[in-house]
C-alpha cells in the first residue's frame, strides 16, 4: 500500500505530471520482499494491459503458466537488465503476483517504486533511493528517459481560444442565469452551446469550467476547481448517506429546517459528519468511511471503482479551458468579463489514487432533504485547487486575454 511506503509520494507527483506518462507505484512488503512476490495491484494490472503488455485475466493459473516481460532497474546514471515475472498461482483465487529478478539487491522492504512502460519494457524507478531522486527531481538522466514529447496545439484549441478573446472584447457581459451557475452558463451561451447534462466535452472534445476571479472588483477566496461528477458504484446509495448521516439544519435565508449533508470528504480525516475517505489500491476502490466518536471504529459505507474515476478523468478532462472571470453587478445585474484561461490536457489517470490518498483531490456531497420529503442534490463531486491542476495535468498553459 502506499501509505506503507517508507517516503511520501507527494513530492514526485508534479513530476510525474510533468512527464503526462502512465506511472503506477509498488511498495514491497517485508513479507513479500522475502518471499519474493509481489501483488499486482489494480494500477500496475492496468498499466500493463494498457501498454498491450500483459491481461492477467486472460492468464491461467499455475507457475507453467507465468509470463516473462524484459525489465529494468535505473539507476541514477544507467539502466540494468532484468526480468518480471507475471503468474497467478493456484492457490487462493489465482491473486495476480509480479516479481523482478534481482529487485533484492535494487531495494529494501518499503522502499517506493516507480513502474514505467517504454517499447514493451518495464522500467522500475526506486524513489526511495537518494541519488535516484535527486536524477529525477532534477532533471537528470532518470528524468530525461521517461521524458516524452508535448503534442503541438490543435486547430481547435486556436479556435476556442479566438472565440473566448472576442467575448472579452465585448466587455461585460449580463448573466444568463441567476447564482453560482451564471459565470459558466454566459460563456456557454456566448459561444452558443445549449446547456445540457452530458458528461462529454462541451465543445469539439474541450471542455469549459468557467469560476469568479472576483465579485464586485474584490478578489474572491481561491475555490476548488470541479473535475467531476460521480456517484458511488456500491454500498449507500447517495440519499442513503445524507437520511443516516446527514443533520437537521436551518438554511442560510430560510426558517424551515431540513435534513442536508453538504461538507468535504478527504482521506485520513474526519469531517464534522463523523465520515472520511480510504483509499484501497489494492482493490482498486475508494471507500467512504463512517468513525464512530466514542470507540473510533470504521465502518464502510460506500465505494467508488477506481477504474471509474479514471474513466470519468479522461472522458471528462482530455482537453479543459479553465476560464476565470471578473464579476460586477451592473443595474441589480450580475455581469462577467472573463479575462483568463488556463488550458490542461492529457490528465494522468494513474495519479488518481495517490492524489486521493494524499488529500489534493477530494470530494464533496451537496445534498439536502426537505420537510415535504423532496431531495435535492449537487452531484458527488471530485475536486482539486486549481494551484494543483499541474500535478494532474502536465504542463498546463496560462493565457490573459
Amino acid at each position: 500500500m502506499l501509505s506503507a511506503a517508507d517516503v511520501p509520494l507527494g513530492p514526485f507527483l508534479a513530476k510525474f505530471a510533468q512527464l503526462n506518462i502512465p506511472v503506477a507505484f509498488l511498495v514491497p512488503t517485508q513479507t513479500g520482499y522475502g518471499k519474493s512476490i509481489m501483488d499486482a495491484t489494480a494500477p500496475v494490472r492496468e498499466l500493463l494491459e494498457d501498454a498491450r503488455v500483459h491481461v492477467y485475466e486472460e492468464q491461467l493459473q499455475g507457475p507453467e503458466n507465468k509470463k516473462k516481460v524484459d525489465s529494468y532497474f535505473v539507476h541514477p546514471d544507467c539502466l540494468e537488465k532484468t526480468e518480471a515475472s507475471l503468474y497467478r498461482p493456484k492457490t487462493k483465487h489465482g491473486d495476480p503476483r509480479i516479481w523482478f529478478s534481482g529487485l533484492r539487491q535494487y531495494c529494501q522492504p518499503y522502499n517506493l517504486l516507480a513502474l514505467d512502460i517504454i517499447d514493451g519494457a518495464i522500467y522500475v524507478v526506486n524513489l526511495s533511493d537518494p541519488d535516484i531522486a535527486q536524477s529525477f527531481m532534477q532533471s537528470g538522466y532518470v528524468f530525461d528517459l521517461l521524458a516524452t514529447a508535448n503534442a503541438e496545439e490543435s486547430l481547435i484549441e486556436r479556435e476556442l481560444l479566438k472565440k473566448i478573446q472576442a467575448i472579452h472584447d465585448e466587455g461585460f457581459l449580463p448573466s444568463i442565469t441567476e447564482g453560482d451557475p451564471g459565470v459558466g452558463d454566459t460563456l456557454e451561451h456566448a459561444l452558443g452551446i445549449s446547456r445540457n447534462n452530458d458528461k462529454n466535452p462541451d465543445y469539439k472534445g474541450i471542455e469549459l469550467k468557467a469560476a469568479r476571479l472576483t465579485r464586485n472588483g474584490k478578489i474572491r477566496k481561491p475555490t476548488r476547481n470541479n473535475l467531476f461528477a460521480q456517484v458511488p458504484d456500491g454500498g449507500l446509495t447517495y440519499r442513503e448517506i445524507v437520511e443516516k448521516y446527514g443533520k437537521m439544519q436551518i438554511p442560510r435565508n430560510s426558517d424551515k429546517p431540513r435534513l442536508q449533508l453538504y461538507e468535504t470528504f478527504r482521506v485520513s480525516h474526519v469531517n464534522g459528519y463523523g465520515l472520511l475517505l480510504d483509499v484501497d489500491d489494492v482493490n482498486d476502490r475508494l471507500y467512504i468511511l463512517h468513525q464512530d466518536p466514542k470507540t473510533g471504529k470504521q465502518t464502510r459505507v460506500s465505494w467508488w471503482d477506481m477504474s471509474k474515476l479514471r474513466e470519468r478523468l479522461l472522458q471528462k478532462h482530455p482537453r479543459t479551458f479553465w476560464v476565470a472571470a471578473e464579476s460586477e453587478m451592473i443595474s441589480g445585474v450580475e455581469h462577467f468579463l472573463y479575462t483568463k484561461i488556463l488550458y490542461t490536457k492529457n490528465p494522468n489517470a494513474a495519479l488518481i489514487t495517490p492524489l486521493l490518498a494524499a488529500g489534493v483531490i477530494t470530494v464533496d456531497l451537496a445534498a439536502h432533504i426537505t420537510e415535504d420529503g423532496k431531495w435535492r442534490d449537487h452531484g458527488a463531486l471530485f475536486k482539486i485547487d486549481k494551484k494543483n491542476l499541474g500535478l494532474l495535468f502536465a504542463n498546463p498553459e496560462e493565457f490573459t486575454l
